[in-house]
């Protein structure tokens, strides 16, 4: 009933020999966490406890999304940063979490040195029903294909998790290759001058992954 994205930062120092802090976050996220829903106050607890083994433990820095289906059939979502959850009824986005950036290309994120902790991730509360389908993706999903594309992406396979988030990674990955493909981030990127967007085109490689979940 709990899972989550967990991100790392490209721009974040790594030192040689420890393990990657996302790694880190999350394989102890999953030994704090049972069968059962969570509620936010457990997963800010299971969060911030996973963080701080973390920053002892591993290097380089990470963001992060956790969610939570409970036996009430409410969606829970913590996100710190700039991944994201979307929940898709009907073809159309019922809900989505809020991202947390301090600015443009630099989201919230845990590491040893950052301040940035647990209690400070935007939440998310909403009743899922029968029949929705609920995407926790990194940035380098949202960042390439927007939330029609992605709609595009579901409905063009059987409705099986594994085989929605395989095509949804899969057509990230080539709208990041693409010089010349309309994207979210490069509206942004254009909106903030970058140069390499002066176009306002082209895709954002990045870390690509993808979680999707079912409600039956």
């Amino acid at each position: 009933r709990t899972f989550g994205v967990f991100d790392g930062v490209s721009g974040a120092e790594k030192e040689a020999g420890l393990a990657l802090y996302s790694f880190t976050l999350a394989s102890q996220i999953k030994g704090l966490i049972g069968t059962d829903g969570l509620t936010m106050a457990e997963m800010t607890d299971v969060l911030e406890t996973a963080a701080d083994i973390a920053s002892m433990e591993a290097t380089g820095a990470s963001t992060a999304t956790l969610a939570s289906i409970g036996e009430d059939d409410i969606l829970r979502v913590l996100t710190l940063g700039d991944c994201s959850v979307l929940v898709y009824r009907d073809g159309k986005v019922a809900a989505k979490s809020k991202e947390i950036t301090h600015y443009f290309d630099c989201p919230y994120q845990f590491a040893e040195d950052s301040p940035d902790r647990a209690k400070d991730a935007t939440k998310l509360t909403f009743p899922v029903q029968s029949g929705d389908i609920v995407v926790a993706g990194s940035d380098g999903i949202f960042d390439n294909l927007t939330s029609d594309q992605i709609w595009e992406q579901i409905s063009s396979v059987p409705p099986r998790a594994g085989m929605i988030a395989g095509k949804v990674i899969n057509q990230s990955r080539t709208v990041s290759l693409d010089e010349e493909a309309p994207t979210p981030y490069a509206k942004q990127a254009q909106r903030n001058r970058y140069e390499k967007y002066k176009s306002g085109l082209g895709g954002k490689v990045d870390d690509i992954s993808c979680v999707v979940v079912r409600c039956l």
